[in-house]
Parts: structure tokens; sequence; C-alpha cells
């Protein structure tokens, strides 16, 4: 198998996604798409961060207008890091930098999917099958109506999943195995969602891929050797993917619970008012509003006209003829029936009572694995017949195919600049938005009340500096109780206090959450005299914010937000792997090639 960069088909599809990239090259921005300030608020926070030497941010100092939110150490970064890398490598306006990750995700979902196909089904598949994954109506809707940046990256990242899959399956080895920990590590890191809803999928599809492999052997105990084979290097991937992922996937899983989850499925989240009806799977009318209940959404939930012909035509195929293809030909169909299934509200009874269904979230994100069974079986057609050889007609067939793909997606092509909102890119823009729109107001769990504005955001529309975030308002500052700001940084506080009588406690404008720690220092050598982690009982209402004890006299004081247990834990493991995939890279460099895969 030639090099990709040698492969006219990889250039081919790579001229193809031009397309779709020109939208986002025009002037302007899409404020008004569903998460376009999102995104910008997202590395803008994530910047403020990298400022003071965070490089993975678990603490948002400005949602909840200044309280702060632990939102990274429960929403997957991936996204917001490729973005926020280039702004600052690239030099780029915040509104640019969200552009050109989605420009990113273009690309590198394009890619994937032709290396996952030309493993399979050959070059001109490739093409084809990247050109229908870029073009799939879902995916440009996540894109330029969405401005869904985590999710258009988990979507770019599931091909490279399935191509690392098949790898491992086939041609089990170092390389296959340390590929596939990379690329499951990397959709974790891209969106929980995507990640939660995806893995069934891929077992199921490697399941599929081992049955594919023992079908030539007619004894039992090669059936049994074949299947232990096909999944031991896959599922030794996966879990050092995960393992690699920990540092974000443990904290995330045990730590969501400390905050206000019914913000993020309750309400407007009820998935009850989202499922898609029959008629939107081909109803060919785009809009640019959100979803809503009942059969009217003003916006697209279509598979595509010229997507789903080539499904009816992989079908059609896989019924009449018996190739070296068919299972995975079946699995597919199979996955794309089942995906859309999940979408409609025929699929209610799962979604109430089969675990990890519901994460979704919305049922119509399970197009994301639609697109991904789409565009598998858009080159089908190409490739069933058992008995007939390539000829130079199939290139025809293949760019003919592509450009079709290309002009059933052409009338979505287009994306709705709008002037700046109030405040525009910065953090009084921010606390605009999260006041007009009640969106990044994320509170926890201590929190009787959803902020509505602070004395914080006060000073941000003014335009002026945030030097702490002490609540004076709660301080007398006399004989009783003084409180001296001296430190402000994104993730702590310094202070020193002078309280006369112990029992008095120094209020800040800061969330709790765990990790949040007290450290009660001399004033004058710095000593530790105490340190002590911060508990929902240190809180005063209606928002929750951090009340700090501290014992009478003149000392410093210093909140921190820190690593808890399970954060450490998560790391560590982290570490660990990362240690054995370079064990495996070492062990592969020194006596082992990358076996090519076969198409079988």
């Amino acid at each position: 198998m030639k090099p990709f960069y040698r492969s006219p088909s990889f250039w081919m599809a790579t001229f193809f996604t031009f397309f779709a990239i020109a939208p986002l090259l025009k002037p302007g921005y899409f404020w008004a798409a569903h998460d376009a300030r999102h995104d910008v608020y997202f590395i803008m926070q994530y910047n403020i961060t990298w400022d003071e030497g965070t490089l993975f941010p678990r603490w948002s100092p400005d949602w909840a207008f200044g309280y702060g939110y632990p939102f990274f150490n429960i929403y997957a970064p991936g996204a917001t890091f490729i973005g926020a890398l280039l702004y600052r490598v690239l030099s780029l306006s915040l509104e640019a930098a969200v552009e050109a990750t989605l420009i990113v995700t273009i690309l590198v979902g394009a890619w994937g999917m032709w290396f996952f196909v030309r493993d399979w089904l050959g070059e001109k598949a490739a093409l084809v099958a990247a050109v229908a994954f870029v073009y799939a109506p879902y995916h440009l809707l996540d894109i330029y109506v969405r401005a869904a940046m985590a999710e258009s990256l988990a979507l770019a990242v599931l091909p490279w999943v399935l191509w690392a899959a098949r790898r491992a399956a086939f041609a089990p080895g170092p390389l296959s195995i340390v590929a596939l920990a990379l690329t499951y590590a990397a959709l974790h890191l891209s969106s929980n969602l995507v990640a939660l809803i995806f893995t069934p999928l891929l077992g199921a599809y490697l399941v599929a891929l081992a049955l594919k492999r023992v079908a030539s052997h007619t004894d039992l105990k090669g059936r049994v050797w074949g299947w232990l084979r096909a999944l031991f290097a896959p599922g030794l991937g996966l879990l050092l993917g995960a393992a690699l992922a920990s540092f974000f996937i443990l904290p995330a899983l045990t730590e969501a619970r400390f905050v206000n989850l019914d913000q993020w499925f309750g309400g407007y989240y009820n998935f009850r008012d989202h499922f898609v009806y029959f008629a939107q799977l081909f109803d060919p009318r785009w809009g640019f509003g959100i979803s809503q209940p009942g059969p009217d959404d003003p916006l697209s939930y279509q598979l595509g006209l010229v997507l789903f012909g080539l499904a009816v035509l992989a079908f059609w195929g896989w019924l009449r003829r018996d190739s070296r293809h068919r299972l995975e030909i079946g699995f597919w169909l199979l996955a794309l029936v089942v995906s859309v299934w999940l979408t409609t509200a025929a699929a209610v009874w799962a979604w109430e009572r089969v675990p990890f269904v519901s994460s979704a979230q919305f049922p119509w994100r399970y197009l994301t694995l639609a697109v991904v069974a789409l565009a598998a079986l858009a080159p089908a057609v190409l490739v069933q017949h058992p008995v007939r050889k390539e000829n130079g007609r199939d290139w025809i067939a293949a760019l003919t195919l592509s450009g079709l793909l290309v002009l059933g997606g052409a009338p979505y092509l287009r994306v709705e600049t709008t002037p700046p909102p109030p405040g525009g890119a910065t953090l009084a823009g921010l606390m605009e938005f999260q006041r007009s729109s009640d969106e990044m107001t994320g509170m926890t769990m201590t929190a009787q009340a959803i902020a509505r504005w602070s004395p914080l955001a006060d000073l941000y529309v003014a335009g002026l500096p945030v030097e702490n975030r002490v609540d004076y308002s709660r301080v007398p500052q006399n004989e009783t109780l003084a409180v001296d700001a001296r430190e402000h940084r994104v993730d702590r506080e310094l202070v020193r206090v002078y309280a006369k009588e112990p029992g008095q406690r120094v209020p800040f404008y800061r969330q709790w959450y765990p990790g949040w720690t007290a450290t009660i220092m001399d004033p004058e050598t710095g000593e530790v005299i105490e340190r002590f982690p911060l508990t929902p009982e240190d809180t005063y209402p209606p928002y929750g914010l951090l009340n700090v004890p501290i014992p009478a006299g003149d000392h410093l004081l210093l909140i921190s937000f820190e690593d808890t247990p399970v954060r450490r834990v998560g790391e560590s493991i982290s570490w660990l792997a990362l240690a054995l995939i370079v064990l495996l890279l070492l062990w592969s460099v020194l006596g082992r090639r990358f076996k090519a895969v076969p198409r079988i």
C-alpha cells in the first residue's frame, strides 16, 4: 500500500474539502450560531489561565458572572485547547481562532475517513467516503449552524478511532495498539458525550471484525484463538487510551455530581422535547434556529438525499451479492438504522431505561453516528461486485459520486455572519451574554439559586479590572475583622486578615467545589500554621460562595484551587499510560514494523 502522500485519492479528497472550508474564510463572524459565542469565551478563559502558567485549567474564573465554575474539569477541553493554541501561535483573534479550529476539524475528519475506508475498500472508495463525511448535512449543521466546536472535533476523530481499531484487529502489534490508544484518548478529550455514545458502537464493530477474522476457521480451536487475537490488541488499545485520558475522565465521572446537573439536562434539555420526526430525516429545508418541540424545528435533521440514495444502493447490493465486504457493509447498514432510530420517539423506552443512551442529551445527537455510517456506506456501490476487476472507469465513478456529494451539500454551505453583540469578545461581552441568555451561568451544588448578576460583573462591564475576589460587603473592616487583599490569580487569593475573636470568616466571590483549600500562615515568616480543604459548610447563601473560617489574630490566608485525590490518581494513571506508550513505540522501533492491513 503506497504512502498517503503519493496517493492521488488523498489529495483529491483534500481538494474537495475546500468548498466546505470556504464559508469560514469570509469576513465577519457567525455570532448568532448556537455555540459561536460560547466558543469565543471558552478560548478566552483558557488563555487567561494559560497566561498564569496553568496548562490544563480545571477552573474557569469568569463563569457565573465571575464566581467561577469547574468547567474544564467536567467538559472535554480538546477543541478549546486547539483553539487557544491557534490563537496564540498564529496571533489570531478569538473569533478567527474558532473558525480555524472548525477548519482543522473538517480536514482531520476527511483525512480520517480516507484512511479508514482505504484500509477497507481501497483508494477510490476512500475518496468518496471522505467527501461524503465532509458534506453530510448533519456535519455541516454542526459547523455552520451550531458552531459546535467540541462535537465537530469529536466527529472528526471518530474515523481515526475506527481506522486504528481495524488495524489493531487485523494487524495487531505495538504501533496499532498505540494508534488506537492515542485516538481513543483524543476522542474522550474532544467530547464526553460523543465518546459515551460512540463506545458501544465501537465495541460492536470490534465484535463484527472478530467474526470476520474467524470466518475462515472451521475448527473450534481456530475460532477461539481467532477471537482472542482479534479482540486482545483492540481491547488493550482501548484500555490504554482510557488510561491516557484518565486525568480528565476520572474527575469528570466522579466530580460532576458536585455541580447543578439540572442546568445540563433539565428544562430545555429534556430529551422528550427534542425527538426527530421521521419526515424531518428527508426534509431538505435548512435553517439557523435552535431545536424546538414538535416537527417544525427551524433547523435541519436530514440525512441528505445523495447519501441516503447511496445507502439504499449499498443495501440493495448487500442483499443481491456476496462479497468479502458483506459483513462490514451489513454492520454499517445496521448501525445506520439503529442510530437513526435512537433519534426518534420510537426509541423513548431506550432513552428511559438503557444506560448511557440519555447521555447524548439531545436525541438528534445520534445523527453523529449516522454520519459515520452514511460515509462508510457511500462508496459501497463501487466495490460490492465479487468478480469484477477494477478499471479506469472506477475513477470516473468515484469522481462523479464525489461531485454529486458536494452538489448535494452545496445549498447548505452558508455561514450567517452578524455584527458582534454588546461587548463582543471581551469579559464585558461575556457578562452581557450570561445575563441575556442565561448561558454559562453554571452553579455548583452549594448554590441555592442561579446567579443573575454580580458585583464583579459590574466591574467588567465598566471596563475596570477585578483586583481581588474578597466580598468586602460582608467584611466590617474594623477591629472585629479586617481583610487586606495581597495577591489575586485565576485559582488563588492571598489576603492578610486580622480577627479579634475566633469564629470569624472571610467571604470570597468564589463558588465552592472540591479542591478549594485554605492555608493559614504567619504574616512575618510565611510559616504554615494550618491547612485544610474547604467543604460545603464553608459557604454562604444564596450562591454557595466560599466563607473561610480563620483563627483569632493576625494571619495570612491563602485559598487555592488544587488537585483532589481523584485528580491526582487520574494524573498518575495518565503518566503511567504515557510511559507504556513510549515503551511500545521503542519496542516497535527496535524490531517491529507497522504491518500493512490487507483488504479482507
